[in-house]
């Protein structure tokens, strides 16, 4: 492939960045380690046919290289990826490819130190530079996503723990909404799960997700992966209105639900299913994903993952592709198009709970008559308890843990005054939310420079020389929670990301 690590790009260009800490947490410095070990995997390199997990292999098995053909790519689409930031790759680095970025994590850095974000982004709308969609066939060695002319919208919420508080997640959110009219964002990607005991009307992230569907924003969520017999999705993947999707692996030339995909109750069940079991993205070198799971490696810039977080980037890079030929669609209308498209009979069991409607079919949902769709379920209006949100999970921040009716700021949680798109009568003006700062909170004009990012230079496996002190992020930690990730090639995640 021709992207490295090592080298410069010729490709970097101006990128609008907002500098976003929270008050007391420990900035991580960067990063060193490589994988202990090697390996190489179908699809990464020219000549080797791809296996069913390469990205080559799953934009057929959805059925979006027919629509790159055509010239369906994603351009002009913006995808906001909720996440842990994207890191620095070419796969990454085209022009208008990372639109804008937020840092809302606490390490004021952009960069994704954890690993999941820059896998996510990858999935989405990921492109090897000179890579041509049109003439990919022939060319398994290239990489690229679902929607490889889509542009990305990075809002990190997580750093190199991948802890996040719920208010982070919500902010993230709130922020979306706020920019995505001077952004372009249509299509929002939240891989994750919060653990909330409550219901979908009262969960504050419910309500946050929907406030973003009634915006305009086709919002794709995981769906979770606890296994099939815990039958209730995660949330947000509980609101209605949004898109919940399940993970599929392929057997034997068929599809089938895998052991660790949540099932749904029967009243709320996943939306559809799309590929989600050992997806080969892009890697973060050095981020605590590549080194504590050295199994997933493919090779200097690829990395396989499995769950739901993977399955929903496909579904938002195929909304991304829907939106891209037909920019007048509503949310409602994609949603309508996606799940009426999908193949109930392709994946087994043939159970909705675990599966929805079927395996996305993206062409098929292109090719479908526009539908005359208005979701009209019963509103979420978010006055529940954010502690209850948080589901037992909790974050520390210094030696501080966020625990109660307080933000990840410090300011008290006022849920039940939402009112229409503002928060206690206040809103993004920069550098506000919920009448607390986040530091440093501004627009920024910086620029990629050669192989430097942030006054950083990638130099082989190494940030500068730079080290994390000790074996986690001194700033953000968890106590007690763990995620609901799926796997990293088989070792499973401590943590909440689907």
């Amino acid at each position: 492939m021709s992207s490295t690590f090592g080298g410069a790009s010729s490709k970097r260009r101006a990128i609008t960045r907002i500098a976003i800490g929270v008050a007391a947490a420990v900035a991580g410095t960067a990063i060193v380690a490589a994988p202990a070990a090697a390996s190489t995997v179908s699809g990464s390199a020219a000549g080797v046919a791809p296996t069913d997990g390469s990205m080559y292999r799953v934009v057929d098995q959805i059925g979006a290289r027919a629509l790159w053909q055509q010239g369906i790519t994603g351009r002009g689409i913006n995808v906001a990826v909720i996440d842990t930031g994207v890191a620095d790759v070419d796969a990454l680095s085209g022009a208008d490819k990372v639109v804008a970025m937020v840092d809302l994590s606490g390490e004021s850095s952009y960069l994704d130190t954890y690993g999941h974000g820059t896998h996510m982004a990858g999935i989405i709308a990921g492109r090897d530079p000179g890579a041509d969609p049109a003439s990919a066939a022939s060319r398994p060695d290239w990489f690229l996503g679902v929607a490889p002319d889509a542009g990305i919208v990075s809002v990190k919420v997580a750093g190199q723990s991948g802890a996040v508080d719920v208010s982070q997640v919500i902010a993230g959110i709130d922020w979306v909404i706020e920019n995505a009219a001077a952004l372009n964002i249509r299509v929002l990607n939240l891989s994750y799960s919060s653990g909330s005991t409550l219901g979908y009307r009262t969960d504050p992230l419910s309500f946050a997700v929907e406030r973003a569907w009634k915006a305009g924003i086709v919002v794709v969520v995981a769906a979770g992966n606890d296994g099939r017999n815990e039958f209730e999705l995660g949330m947000p993947a509980q609101n209605p209105y949004v898109i919940a999707v399940a993970g599929a692996e392929p057997r034997n030339k068929k599809w089938k639900v895998p052991s660790w995909a949540t099932s749904g109750d029967g009243t709320r069940n996943p939306d559809l299913a799309a590929p989600g079991t050992s997806i080969v993205s892009l890697r973060a070198p050095g981020s605590t994903v590549d080194v504590n799971h050295p199994s997933g490696y493919v090779s200097t810039h690829l990395f396989k993952g499995t769950g739901s977080s993977q399955a929903a980037a496909v579904v938002s890079g195929a909304a991304a592709l829907v939106l891209s030929a037909r920019p007048g669609l509503s949310a409602d209308q994609v949603k309508a198009l996606l799940i009426g498209a999908a193949d109930g009979g392709a994946i087994t069991p043939r159970d909705a709970r675990k599966s929805g409607n079927g395996l996305l079919r993206v062409g098929a949902a292109h090719a479908a008559a526009t539908p005359n769709a208005a979701q009209t379920w019963p509103a979420a209006d978010g006055t529940g308890s954010l502690d209850a949100a948080r589901g037992g999970q909790h974050i520390v921040i210094g030696t501080r843990e966020i625990r109660g009716e307080i933000t990840v700021l410090g300011t008290p949680w006022e849920g039940a005054r939402w009112m229409g798109a503002r928060w206690l009568e206040g809103s993004w003006d920069g550098a506000r939310w919920l009448d607390g700062s986040w530091m440093g909170a501004r627009w920024l004009g910086a620029s990629w420079t050669g192989a430097r990012w942030l006054g950083g230079s990638w130099t082989g496996a190494r940030w500068l020389g730079a080290r994390w002190l000790g074996a986690r992020w001194l700033g953000d930690t968890w106590t007690g929670a763990r995620w609901l990730d799926g796997n990293w090639s088989g070792a499973r995640w401590l943590g909440t990301w689907d």
